[in-house]
């Protein structure tokens, strides 16, 4: 018996008693002789898909003797930045690069290299640092709210390196805050089953219990059990506008009604959205209301380096008010070494990325935002029309411009491994299998949506000739998607992160 057998057979069973099993199976010399086989299978997959270069450049195993010359390393570098160019610039990739305009991209350089010394922990040295991240908080913190109402002239916020940052530093403000005003020591988050997995992480750092409430039919939160699952431990309820995996939003509103009712900080993920809901909103189209206007949200995590055409990396935490910020700030008033402070979790920072930041949304200014969110809500409208010509694929709940698609009739993860033969860089998921094209940018240009539709369409008609392939990706991701041990896949991530770091 195979692993997916052994995993037919068990996918009833609870998690709980799933991992119980799990760990007693390990034990048994023959399974652990199977899931080792199994392993070292993807493994195998996965490597030589990580590591294209392996036999086309010199390994660097230990410092040079003798410094190579720089003309040689930049000539590397470009070299490899041309073979990886290519598909995100012909719009073949989900998500990753949101606007990649080559005029766009010189101009964020050179701002960086005119601040590249530049670093926000030393604030006397680089007050420049502080005009950029303060100016940029607050362009963004306008965007969603702040001063539409008298309880909202106080939203603030941090520059952190990206939304998984951003999360981290939101949930930790909601865990000390709950310890020190209301004594709780055993904390618990209750978020959509679809939140990032940033969250996740956050749990894990800081000791937060996850209660995770499952979607409902439209692949958004099921509000009656999130208010079910409000207890005293409750610090935070979260919720995604737009989630990652689906692209659907969650009803942020009855969210914020039951954590203002229940006293209780309320997160919306706007990671993905910040830079175009509020722009949607001013062009007419149906997207909800998500931030500081409702009363009971207290946080955002709003991305500058997605749809706000920033370098990578730079997000931007958003609070209500300074108090909930301060439980984010780090101090040390003892140290040998002098009074120390931060605002995030890094120490020294790139300030050249809060500077090119703020040079990028000045660039862009509301006209510029509205254009390019206008030109990415179209090609999803002709995607999604395009859609309907496919009767084996569906697009999951009701998306605005991250569109998941399924199958009832065909294994969608080989549709996705033939997409991937065309040059396509799309995102596999699982819970249920489907994978998503998250819009930018770069998918207006002439062209691209047609392109995918068609290849989809080829895609598609392939898998329906050629079923159950075991070739690509396909098996990965059927195996991630249908087995309840979760911890073998857990040890197969890691030995990917292995690989990853392997010269």
């Amino acid at each position: 018996m195979n692993i997916e057998e052994i995993s037919a057979k068990l996918s009833w069973l609870p998690p709980s008693v799933s991992r119980f099993i799990e760990k007693r199976m390990k034990k048994i010399p023959s399974v652990k002789k199977m899931i080792d086989a199994e392993n070292e299978k993807t493994m195998q997959v996965l490597e030589h898909s990580s590591k294209p270069y392996a036999n086309k450049f010199e390994k660097h195993y230990a410092l040079p003797s003798s410094g190579i010359s720089r003309d040689r390393i930049l000539d590397e570098i470009k070299t490899m930045s041309d073979l990886e160019s290519g598909r995100w610039k012909d719009g073949y990739v989900s998500g990753g690069i949101y606007h990649g305009d080559n005029e766009h991209i010189e101009f964020l350089n050179k701002v960086y290299a005119l601040q590249s010394q530049s670093n926000p922990l030393h604030s006397d040295l680089f007050p420049s640092a502080s005009k950029f991240e303060a100016e940029v908080i607050s362009m963004v913190a306008n965007m969603h709210g702040k001063g539409t109402f008298d309880h909202n002239k106080n939203v603030c916020g941090a520059i952190t390196s990206g939304g998984t940052e951003s999360i981290l530093c939101a949930m930790k403000s909601y865990r000390d805050r709950a310890r020190e005003e209301r004594g709780i020591t055993e904390p618990e988050m209750v978020m959509p089953l679809t939140a990032h997995a940033a969250f996740d992480k956050a749990a894990q750092y800081f000791g937060i219990k996850q209660v995770k409430i499952p979607f409902t039919a439209d692949y958004t939160v099921d509000v009656k059990a999130v208010k079910r699952a409000i207890n005293n431990n409750t610090i935070v309820i979260v919720g995604s506008a737009p989630s990652f995996p689906h692209g659907t939003f969650d009803d942020i509103k009855a969210l914020s009604d039951l954590a203002l009712k229940n006293k209780i900080g309320f997160h919306t993920d706007c990671c993905l959205g910040g830079f175009v809901v509020p722009f949607a909103e001013k062009l007419g189209y149906n997207v909800p209301v998500v931030d500081f206007r409702l009363p009971g949200v207290t946080s955002m995590s709003v991305d500058t380096h997605k749809y706000g055409y920033a370098a990578k990396g730079t997000s931007v935490v958003l609070y209500r008010d300074e108090e909930l910020r301060s439980h984010q700030f780090f101090t040390s008033t003892d140290w040998p070494g002098g009074l120390y402070f931060s605002p995030t979790l890094a120490g020294s920072r790139p300030g050249a990325l809060s500077a090119s930041c703020w040079a990028a949304l000045l660039s862009m200014g509301e006209e510029g935002y509205l254009r390019a969110t206008k030109s990415i809500l179209e090609t999803a409208d002709k995607i999604k029309a395009g859609i309907k010509e496919i009767p084996e694929i569906k697009i999951l709940g009701n998306p605005v411009w991250i569109l998941a698609f399924a199958s009832d009739t065909i294994n969608i993860y080989e549709v996705l491994d033939q997409m991937g033969k065309k040059n396509w860089n799309l995102n596999g998921l699982h819970k249920p299998a489907c994978f998503h094209i998250a819009l930018t940018l770069r998918h207006t240009q002439p062209g691209v949506a047609e392109r995918f539709l068609r290849d989809l369409k080829e895609s598609v008609a392939h898998v329906k000739a050629n079923p159950g392939s075991k070739e690509g990706l396909a098996p990965v991701y059927g195996l991630a998607s249908s087995l309840p041990f979760r911890g073998i896949i857990s040890d197969i991530l890691k030995k990917y992160l292995d690989v990853i770091y392997k010269v």
